[in-house]
């Protein structure tokens, strides 16, 4: 089974994601931070990660670099309601930081599962 680590401050949204991709037949494991989500990840080894960018602690942006430096091929991706302050573009800057893919807020849990499955390599039904 597949191990999602979701990684989001919004309880609402944690929890509701988590569902959706627990009924689509998905193992997943959650954070309400960046630190959490980390520390997390190099106690589980996700085989994707799911993250938001605006969190307090440690925000998307650093704790998408810190997996870089342990895992290359990771998937990430990254996903904010907030896209943007001034002339930076958080989703942008996710993937250039190193997010595979990105995906606004607000978003359905079809489109977060074909994305899941696309970063995974695997066809969407």
């Amino acid at each position: 089974m597949v191990r999602v680590l979701l990684i989001d401050d919004d309880e609402l949204v944690r929890d509701s994601v988590a569902i959706a991709l627990k009924l689509a037949h998905y193992d997943v494991v959650t954070a309400r931070h960046g630190g959490e989500g980390f520390a997390l990840f190099t106690q589980q080894r996700p085989d994707i990660v799911v993250t938001d960018i605006i969190m307090p602690e440690q925000e998307g942006i650093e704790t998408i670099m810190a997996m870089r430096k342990i895992d290359q091929s990771l998937p990430i991706i990254a996903i904010s309601g907030g896209s943007s302050m001034g002339m930076v573009n958080f989703l942008d800057a996710a993937q250039s930081f190193g997010a595979t893919r990105s995906l606004r807020k607000p978003f359905g849990p079809k489109e977060l599962i074909r994305l899941i499955e696309e970063c995974l390599g695997k066809t969407s039904a």
